[in-house]
Order: C-alpha cells, then sequence, then structure tokens
C-alpha cells in the first residue's frame, strides 16, 4: 500500500488521492466498495423525499441544513467514555476506507455546488444533479486505498522492505522498528510569552517522542493521521506499541523480517481486540455484537466496505468530537498554564498546522505530548468524557476544518447529508425495514431534532423519511440509550461491516487458532496484566 497522503475527510480538500482506479502498481492493492441492500440503492427513488426530483431534494436538504447552521446550540451532555474512543473511532475507519478515484473527489464525496446543480460538466454516468444513475457508476468510479481493511496498514503500509521510499523512510535501517524524532523543547519563557500565563510548564521526563517529520509532513503510512493532535499522538502510539513488540519478540526471532512479521502480527492481534472488545463492546446496542459474533458474515465478499457504514453509520463520531480537552499537565484539570486544551489547538500542533504559534517548529513542542492516563481514564464527572451522540458539534468543528472550499459546500452537517445523496443511501426507516427492526416512530424523529427544527418548514418529511446518518444520530438521542451508545441500526452496519471485514480475512482475531486468541497469550503485559482494552494497550506503550 502506498503512503496515503490527503485531507481529512472533514475538509474542503479531495479525499484519498485523485489517482484513476487503475493506475499503474495500484490495482492489486486496492480493494472496493458496495452496499448492504443493493437493490434500495438502486431503487429510483433511493434517498428521494416524496413526490421530488433529485434537484428539489437537493434543495430541501441545503434549507434544513441553513436552518440548522443558524441555531444556538445547546452544550452537548457527554457520554460516560472516556475522549480516546473518539479518536480511536477515526484511527479505525482511516483504517477501514480511503476513497480514491476522480469521481470520488469530484461528485461522490464533495460535489461543489455548482456541480451538483449544473446540467453540465457533470462526470460521465451521472444524471442531473451530479448523482450516479445506479449504483453500478458509483462503484465503478471509486475504489479503497486499503486492499485488506483493519490490518494496520494505516501504520505499517506494506513494511520496511516496500519497493516505495517513502514506505521504507519510516522504518530504521534494522528493518524491524519505526524511525521516531524527538519532540521539541520550548524555552519556558517562550512559552509564557505565547500563553500570556505565567504558571508552571511541565516538561516530559528524560524528552518524548514524536513522529518524523519532514518538510511540513509527518512521515507515517497515513498522513490523515496528523491532522489533529489526539490522532496523531494515538498514531504516534502505536508506532511505540510495535517497538516494544520488537523489543520483547527480537530475542526469539533474530531474523529482522521475521522478527518485524511476528511484531505486526502481534500488534495487529492486539488493535483488532480491542476494537471489537472494548470499541464495539461500548458503543453498540446492547446484545448486538454477541448477535453478530454468533452467525456468518453478512457481507458476501472480502474487504468490501458497505457505502452504509462508511457514508452513514460510523460517522456518529463527529458528534462526540468535544471543545476541550483535559489534555496533560499543561492544559488540563489542577494545570500550570490552563484548565484545558482547545480543539483549534489540537488542530494547529500537527504538521499542517505548523505547530503554531510556535512559527517555525519541525517538531511538536514537548509541553504538547498528550497524557494518555487523563485522556483513556473512566470520566470522573459529567464535564470530561467524550460528548454523547446527538446532533449538536463542538463549535470549531465547523470552524477548524474550514476554508474556502468549505464555504462553497456548506458545513460539515451539510457535507454529510450530501454524500448519503450522492451514493444513493436509502432513507434510514427503509434500512431499518430491511434489517428486519421497526422503525423509528415520526414523533421520536422529531424529539431528536434541535427544538427550532422540529416545526420548521425546512423539516417538512424528515420526521418520516430520515437520511440515514441523521437518523443513526435520532437512534442514538432516544430515552435509551440516551446519547451513549448507538441505535439498532447504526449498530447493525458496524457490526456487520466490522466483524464482517475481520470474519473474512483468515489471518484475524477472530479467525486465528479457530478464534481463540485473547490478550491472555501475548507477551506483552502492562505490570503483569493482560492488556484488554484501549486504555492498557496506549498506557503499555507510552510506559
Amino acid at each position: 500500500m502506498p503512503i496515503i497522503d490527503s485531507d481529512h475527510s472533514l475538509s474542503g480538500q479531495n479525499v484519498g488521492t485523485d489517482a484513476p482506479p487503475d493506475a499503474t502498481g495500484y490495482g492489486p492493492r486496492r480493494s472496493s466498495y458496495g452496499y448492504l441492500f443493493t437493490t434500495l440503492a438502486n431503487d429510483p427513488n433511493a434517498g428521494l423525499f416524496p413526490n421530488t426530483s433529485p434537484e428539489d431534494t437537493l434543495e430541501r436538504l441545503k434549507a434544513f441544513e441553513k436552518v440548522y447552521r443558524g441555531l444556538t446550540h445547546p452544550k452537548p451532555p457527554k457520554m460516560a467514555l472516556a475522549p480516546v474512543y473518539t479518536y480511536f473511532g477515526q484511527f479505525v475507519n482511516h483504517d477501514i476506507s480511503a476513497p480514491v478515484g476522480g469521481l470520488a473527489a469530484e461528485a461522490a464525496e464533495i460535489a461543489p455546488v455548482a456541480v451538483i446543480t449544473a446540467n453540465a460538466g457533470n462526470p460521465p454516468g451521472l444524471g442531473k444533479p451530479g448523482r450516479a444513475e445506479n449504483v453500478g457508476k458509483i462503484l465503478d468510479c471509486i475504489l479503497n486505498e486499503h486492499g485488506a481493511p483493519l490490518t494496520l496498514d494505516s501504520l505499517y503500509a506494506d513494511g520496511p522492505q516496500s519497493d516505495d521510499l517513502a514506505v521504507r523512510a519510516m522504518y530504521r535501517a534494522d528493518g524491524m522498528r519505526f524511525r521516531l524524532e524527538r519532540a521539541f523543547r520550548v524555552d519556558d519563557d517562550v512559552i509564557k510569552e505565547q500563553t500570556k500565563f505565567l504558571g508552571r510548564v511541565d516538561h516530559p521526563i528524560g524528552g518524548a517522542s514524536d513522529l518524523l517529520r519532514k518538510e511540513g509532513q509527518a512521515l507515517i503510512a497515513d498522513r490523515r493521521n496528523d491532522e489533529n493532535l489526539i490522532l496523531s499522538q494515538l498514531h504516534l502510539a502505536l508506532m511505540l506499541l510495535h517497538n516494544k513488540a520488537v523489543d520483547v519478540l527480537h530475542r526469539d526471532n533474530r531474523d529482522p523480517a521475521t522478527c518485524f512479521k511476528a511484531a505486526r502480527k502481534l500488534v495487529t492481534h492486539h488493535y483488532q481486540w480491542c476494537v471489537v472488545y472494548d470499541y464495539l463492546a461500548n458503543l453498540l446496542a446492547p446484545g448486538v455484537l454477541a448477535s453478530v459474533l454468533a452467525k456468518p458474515p453478512r457481507l458476501d465478499l472480502p474487504n468490501r466496505v458497505p457505502m452504509e457504514f462508511t457514508t452513514a453509520a460510523f460517522r456518529f463520531g463527529h458528534s462526540m468530537v468535544s471543545p476541550t480537552y483535559d489534555f496533560n499537565a499543561n492544559f488540563g484539570i489542577g494545570s500550570g498554564l490552563r484548565d484545558h486544551a482547545k480543539l483549534a489547538e489540537l488542530f494547529a500542533f500537527t504538521s499542517k498546522g505548523g505547530m503554531a504559534p510556535f512559527s517555525g517548529l519541525t517538531q511538536l513542542p514537548d509541553h504538547w505530548i498528550a497524557d494518555w492516563n487523563r485522556l483513556t481514564r473512566p470520566p470522573a464527572d459529567d464535564q470530561l468524557g467524550a460528548d454523547a451522540i446527538d446532533m449538536t458539534f463542538a463549535h470549531d468543528m465547523l470552524n477548524v476544518m474550514a476554508n474556502g472550499a468549505m464555504l462553497e459546500h456548506g458545513s460539515i452537517f451539510f457535507r454529510n447529508l450530501i454524500r448519503g445523496f450522492h451514493r444513493r443511501l436509502s432513507f434510514g426507516q427503509d434500512l431499518a425495514r430491511a434489517y428486519g427492526l421497526e422503525p423509528l416512530k415520526p414523533s421520536a424523529i422529531t424529539s431528536a431534532l434541535p427544538a427550532e427544527l422540529r416545526t420548521d418548514p425546512a423539516a417538512r418529511e424528515f420526521d418520516t423519511h430520515t437520511p440515514a446518518w441523521l437518523y443513526c444520530l435520532c437512534e442514538a438521542q432516544q430515552p435509551q440509550p440516551n446519547g451513549q451508545r448507538l441505535g439498532p441500526l447504526a449498530s447493525h452496519i458496524i457490526a456487520d461491516t466490522i466483524i464482517g471485514l475481520l470474519k473474512h480475512n483468515d489471518t484475524s482475531v477472530l479467525c486465528v487458532d479457530n478464534g481463540r486468541w485473547t490478550p491472555a497469550v501475548s507477551k506483552l503485559k502492562l505490570h503483569g496484566q493482560d492488556l484488554t482494552s484501549i486504555r492498557a494497550l496506549l498506557l503499555f506503550a507510552l510506559a
């Protein structure tokens, strides 16, 4: 797999690369997208409000988003889950999906409003307004950069023996370990001048590691993972975890290639275990995970990511992003500089953000190293968890990620709606029925909308024909789970996708040793304890 070098899917730029699907050297390393319910997506009225044209539906979506964007949203409630779950989910998403292809960027992904509404200049195969005639037209033009989703290609690419010099540059000369850099120690007087605060500044004892960076870019397999600081530090922690695994395994694997392979396999199994038995177990509706694990996979083919997953259900994490974080000893509860880190700062302290306001730095200043104990511990009160799953978003989600193109494409809220429109996703009620679930009653949808929207003309028919992504958020706002977990439709789509991808992979944690692998058989331990959670995994990596 080549380096994934793109802006984040929330930005106004293209997602994935613009290389055509048949680009030389890429084909065998890519996989495909699909649909869980192809017949629904191929229905001429899929995702269209009753008795409307595509143009009319688009105008309705735009009007709804415009009213939503103008509302004054209350402070969102918190979850009983630590903030790390928000960003672990983002990492997992990047490890599953990396869209590639001209149509993916031009129409199926962000589609400038001018392209959406114009009759001329639409990509081949698209009807008015920039909407594919059937799913085949979409799937022919969009592929997945990940040839084997959920196998940590986003961390390793194709390893230290890759033919790609950019990939080989990620690794040390020993052919086993990742190359890392040291975080930069900024003079305390400079920090105090920048922060306008004269309090204590804490630096990691003995220094701290950072991603290797060159010419304003992090040298990592998926550069999307350096677009906010928590995600960037999570990627770094997994690199440190791998290097520790090499240290442990090298005694019995003296050949570098054999040792690297063994360490990658071990780290991947730990990661997949956490995805299933910590992340999904804490976020899916009760009973769904056990039910899906007990049955053959719903996915009909290996490595095929459903559009219902990537375009709707798994975008719930956007609402979990918080405006502030208990980040470390400098920017957190009881800290010396400020009692929180702002979301805007988490985007600034990356390669793309230029380490602002410390202009000229090429490495992360060490007073911004993440404290994983703070970010992973169960919230002690209702102010420290991830934001609840609902229809409110941290204000800076719209500002920090915005650029000139964003003003044309609309808010992140609109962009998520428009993806479903382009990809012919059926309404949430239709998807629920296809799963054999009872759809939410119109009154339940209405109660989940912001109060000012419930009677607004822009929300007309949204209670009976709810775009799939919005439907998944509305499910989570019902009295149970009250924003603490996902509802049944989103849970089934996500479980069927992730468990399906793992069950189709003979080397995954669900298949190896007939599915009997657990962290108990691993040589990696934290103070003698098994690494059975995201928290334990990250604390071990940094120990």
